[in-house]
């Protein structure tokens, strides 16, 4: 469909259907190309592990942060302040991917985690992909580290998951920005930029 008389076009309406989340070391053999970002199907690193299921409400949540504005002495001037760039994912599946992620340790012998009261000082490759009932999918890669995890209430006939604050990292493997981002446009067709 076509812009209509006024303009509006419902085919650009992204209305999330599902997606995914995965990561893996922070080594350039983990760097999806630019080239294969927009690929059907889209092929994965075999050191990628998925996080799982979202919760019905836990889809990602992008946010940008910015620092104070620099303003000038004559009005009507003034330079953007540094930016940071993090996605809040609420992950539903309590595994061992992501476990090991948001404690940082993997389980003993005994399957017992010694639980740090601090988060991990861990940096990954972050891969978070958004599918829309028009076929479009956004996908974003980028180097991210874990700033915050809310867990959820434990309340009865619901899911208990967890609110993940992933704060994307600017790196020389995604030259030197926090993430690169396909689409979202239908994967496996022409671009056009």
């Amino acid at each position: 469909m076509s812009a209509d008389s006024q303009g509006n076009d419902l085919d650009a309406v992204q209305v999330p259907l599902t997606g995914l989340a995965a990561y893996a070391p922070l080594l350039e053999a983990n760097v999806i190309a630019k080239a294969d970002l927009g690929a059907s199907p889209l092929v994965l690193p075999a050191a990628f592990d998925r996080l799982g299921l979202y919760k019905q409400d836990g889809g990602p949540a992008p946010s940008r942060e910015s620092e104070d504005e620099i303003q000038f002495f004559q009005k009507g001037y003034s330079l953007a302040g540094d930016a940071v760039r993090s996605v809040v994912i609420g992950l539903a599946e309590d595994n061992a991917a992501v476990r090991a992620l948001t404690e940082g340790v993997e389980p003993d012998a005994n399957g017992v985690i010694e639980v740090s009261s601090s988060l991990p000082n861990n940096r990954f490759i972050l891969l978070v992909v958004t599918k829309y009932r028009n076929g479009a999918e956004k996908r974003q890669i980028g180097v991210a580290s874990v700033t915050a995890v809310e867990q959820d209430q434990s309340e009865r006939g619901s899911v208990e998951g967890a609110n993940v604050t992933f704060t994307w990292h600017e790196h020389e493997l995604f030259n030197d920005a926090p993430f690169w981002q396909w689409g979202p446009a239908v994967p496996g067709a022409v671009v056009t930029p």
